[in-house]
């Protein structure tokens, strides 16, 4: 039988109890210090009547209070809703009434967001305060305080979910992927072994722990490494605290490389101690890869996979990032890796049979990571996991060493800065504008981000609305960085003999002669 989530940290705290655990801030945790304030929160939701397979939410920036709100539910069997502090109140309001949470967890820096999250709400909720004092609800300090620091002893099964991770679909309606303690104790293996982590490890939080960037921190507690978070990306800062901590590893995204390597004071810290660069999300760009192994002298790892797969399925190791060398070689920089240790991942056509090499399919993958299914939505899943393997929906193709390239997803998602963006969810969001007629929403190439939303709108007749009036409206009712960089209007948008907009046509003048490599 496999390690549960909450022993990880329970096992840490014996083991390495006198080690730094987390850095946050100001605040740095030993390992039994972290562990006594998880198991002072898990007790304190015991009290509230939390039981095995509740849903219990967060909305909070990476910290020391993130973990232990994690590990607090993975302790009493109950199920870890990780939520976007991005989201507008209305869309987070949405979210904890598909969760059925009962207890959320709220930042101090979000408290804009309680009032109309809470008007949302079909139900009351009971509500804690990290990091600060708000008005009608409870101090999380005072919670700890106030709770036993013994282990809960609660039964759980691996095959419970623990975590729940939302992610849009196609169509951009939330779909929660229920990752169970099994999926993410077997992930954590896996990934141990493939990035080779040791003991020495400390790792630098830069990506928001709502996503499935929370995998790493995990795999850090697993090995006994310390975890140094940021609750905000600010290329200096980071720089600074790689240097001050003795950073030996980060997660990223390759946008986040290009600003940290291009800041003007780059060459003012010392990052010797930087060993490790995992990067997500697309592939490095080979001048930008050049100049990052100059400058930052170590390792680039590339992951690649999806919230339902926990998340890794595909690794692009060190040794695999030749910039300058056989063409062959040269040209894996373009793809998202081979399969890594107990995943099994294969290219298939509409029948569900193998592709031969360099021809496009579906990628589908199988393993002990994959998802249990989406929390309410038996339809869903059974459409995306069929006979044991997840159909991802992403399109790609094998070459004749099997590493996988992507050619194109299903549906035209825009990935900014690592983030998946819908455009149908935009698009729905614009018409409810007065003065909109038909809109179209495309990804067009950023230098920074690597995609950017662009709207293009028809307006309705006489109707004076401008490209603010669009940004404007997106940024009031979705998440910021959903709203579209840039509107251009149109008198028509190009329609095929079946009503569907062609997107091709709209995406062509931005994209002739690039390769969109997302």
């Amino acid at each position: 039988m496999l390690m549960l989530v909450g022993e990880l940290l329970s096992r840490a705290a014996k083991w390495y109890g006198d080690k730094t655990a987390t850095v946050y801030e100001g605040t740095r945790l030993t390992y039994t210090e972290l562990n006594n304030r998880a198991n002072a929160v898990a007790n304190a939701m015991l009290k509230f009547g939390v039981k095995p397979q509740d849903r219990v939410a967060i909305i909070c920036q990476n910290s020391h209070y993130y973990l232990e709100f994690v590990f607090a539910a993975a302790k009493i069997g109950a199920v870890a809703t990780n939520l976007n502090w991005r989201f507008s109140g209305k869309e987070l309001g949405f979210l904890l009434n598909h969760s059925d949470a009962k207890v959320l967890f709220i930042s101090k820096k979000y408290e804009n967001l309680l009032d109309s999250l809470k008007k949302e709400l079909s139900f009351d909720i009971r509500s804690i305060a990290i990091g600060g004092e708000i008005e009608g609800t409870i101090d999380y300090e005072k919670l700890i305080k106030e709770h036993s620091t013994e282990e809960p002893n609660i039964k759980i099964d691996n095959d419970s979910v623990v975590l729940q991770m939302y992610t849009s679909g196609t169509t951009g309606t939330p779909k929660g992927a229920m990752l169970t303690h099994k999926n993410v104790i077997t992930h954590a293996m896996n990934t141990i072994i493939e990035l080779q982590l040791s003991r020495d490890l400390i790792y630098l939080n830069i990506l928001p722990l709502f996503h499935v960037a929370i995998y790493l921190p995990i795999d850090c507690i697993f090995v006994g490494g310390t975890n140094v978070l940021l609750s905000d990306f600010e290329p200096e800062t980071v720089l600074s605290c790689i240097e001050k901590e003795k950073v030996t590893s980060i997660g990223c995204v390759p946008s986040i490389i290009k600003f940290l390597i291009e800041h003007p004071k780059f060459a003012q810290f010392d990052l010797k101690s930087l060993r490790q660069v995992v990067y997500a999300a697309a592939p490095m760009p080979v001048p930008l890869l050049k100049q990052a192994i100059n400058k930052l002298h170590c390792d680039f790892v590339q992951v690649f996979g999806m919230t339902e797969t926990s998340p890794v399925t595909h690794i692009l190791i060190p040794e695999e990032h030749v910039a300058e060398g056989p063409e062959y070689k040269v040209r894996r920089l373009g793809s998202v890796g081979r399969p890594i240790i107990n995943v099994r991942s294969k290219v298939v056509d509409d029948q569900g049979n193998e592709c031969p090499v360099g021809v496009v399919g579906e990628i589908i993958d199988a393993g002990d990571t994959i998802m249990k299914g989406y929390y309410k939505m038996p339809e869903a899943t059974a459409e995306t996991i069929k006979n044991g393997w997840m159909y991802t929906g992403d399109m790609g193709y094998l070459d004749e060493y099997g590493y996988l390239y992507l050619a194109d997803r299903k549906k035209d998602m825009i990935i900014s800065g690592g983030e998946n963006i819908y455009p149908t969810e935009v698009e729905m969001c614009i018409l409810q504008l007065n003065g909109v007629a038909d809109v179209a929403v495309i990804g067009v190439p950023d230098k920074n981000w690597g995609e950017s939303v662009k709207a293009i709108v028809v307006r309705k007749p006489d109707a004076k609305i401008s490209a603010e009036d669009v940004i404007e409206h997106c940024k009031a009712n979705i998440a910021g960085y959903k709203k579209p960089k840039s509107v251009d209007f149109v008198d028509m948008l190009p329609r095929n003999a079946m009503g569907k907009i062609q997107k091709n046509i709209l995406k062509e003048p931005y994209w002739a002669g690039r390769e969109r490599k997302i």
